[in-house]
Parts: structure tokens; sequence; C-alpha cells
């Protein structure tokens, strides 16, 4: 069984580095879960350069296990 689902809107901006982190769902009884995925998110910041887009939105919808494993389902959009 999940423990948490959450989605996230990640902004790059054209370095690949995060910009802004907009929760479209927060699994708000899980604040840990919310915590850990902001830090992860920005841990791995600078992403890939987005070359000929400038800035990039995609979005991440995390399915987090109560053991801490996770899996992600990521869609792009908002691509300027």
């Amino acid at each position: 069984m999940l423990y948490a689902v959450g989605t996230l809107q990640v902004f790059l901006d054209a370095r690949g580095r995060v910009t802004r982190l907009d929760w479209m769902r927060a699994p708000r009884h899980a604040p840990e879960v919310v915590a850990e995925i902001e830090r992860t998110v920005r841990q791995a910041s600078p992403f890939p350069v987005p070359l000929r887009l400038g800035k990039v939105v995609y979005t991440d919808t995390w399915l987090w296990d109560k053991s801490g494993r996770f899996q992600l389902h990521t869609l792009t959009e908002g691509q300027d």
C-alpha cells in the first residue's frame, strides 16, 4: 500500500536550476514526505540544460511507500 501520493510542479531556469516548486497535490498527512521530496528535487539541481527551450516546467507524481522507497511518474508541460 502507498503511504503518500504527491504531485509537484518543478520550474527550471535556462541553466537547469530549480527556481520554484508548486504542489498541485501535497500529501498533507505526511509532512516528512513533502520535506523529503522538496529536498531531493533541490539537491538534484542543476538538471540538464533545456537547450532551445529557455525555462521548463515539469510535473512529477511521487508514489511513496512507507519504507521510504518511491516511484516517479513525470510529465513535461509549459515549456517556453
